[in-house]
């Protein structure tokens, strides 16, 4: 009788890669496989538990994605790890980093370019402009387009608060930001800002996201943050 390899248990995953610190629960692009990223140190692994043929072309897919949106470096020899080049880990970015690799078509086109995004609440544009300042990259956010102020003014202070939140990033003035790695990350920036202009309906987004993967989280070594 034929014998068939054992699934790896998610303990022996864990132990190996370190928690998984987000999930996506359904990849839409790819038989709706969940995918976890696992951090063990600095290094950032995604892994997929099904056995679905292709599966892990699609994880090296979604990693190399992953890499581009983010500005992380693949980890040599690999298909299927990455890390960032400043020793951070940016934690609080994943979760968006993951969303835009796993959900979105991966034929979309990588953003590039100006880091900017229309407001969705006004007619204004916003830019974020990077810059050496002390020693540490800092991003400036400004505005393009018609408001009067003090709207522009308020629109930039919640922005930069925007980063604040979704990647743990420091006021360093109401228009400037820095990341706390104080190193340039302009991928980051650029995948960000289109969340920061709006933490309202982001979290709402959030919340949909953990409601719908709240069951398979309890089973993938999930770090509790």
């Amino acid at each position: 009788m034929t014998q068939t390899a054992a699934r790896p248990r998610v303990i022996d995953i864990v132990r190996r890669l370190g928690p998984c610190v987000e999930l996506v629960s359904r990849d839409p692009n790819f038989h709706d496989i969940s995918v976890g990223l696992y951090l063990k140190g600095q290094v950032l692994t995604f892994w997929t538990f099904s056995t679905v043929p292709g599966a892990q072309v699609r994880i090296r897919q979604i990693r190399d994605r992953a890499t581009s949106l983010a500005g992380m470096v693949p980890a040599p020899g690999t298909h299927d790890q990455a890390r960032f080049n400043c020793q951070d880990t940016h934690r609080k970015a994943l979760r968006f980093m993951a969303a835009e690799a796993v959900e979105k078509p991966p034929e979309r086109p990588i953003p590039s370019g100006a880091i900017s995004t229309k407001d969705n609440k006004t007619r204004l544009t916003f830019i974020a402009t990077p810059n050496i300042d002390g020693g540490r990259w800092t991003y400036t956010v400004t505005t393009e387009g018609d408001a009067a102020p003090p709207l522009p003014q308020m629109r930039i202070k919640a922005v930069v608060g925007g980063f604040m939140r979704y990647g743990d990033c420091q006021r360093v003035a109401e228009d400037k930001f820095a990341f706390p790695c104080s190193a340039r990350h302009d991928e980051l920036a650029r995948l960000l800002i289109s969340y920061a202009r709006n933490v309202s309906a982001v979290e709402e987004m959030l919340a949909a996201q953990e409601l719908a993967g709240q069951m398979t989280t309890q089973t993938l070594g999930f770090a509790q943050s």
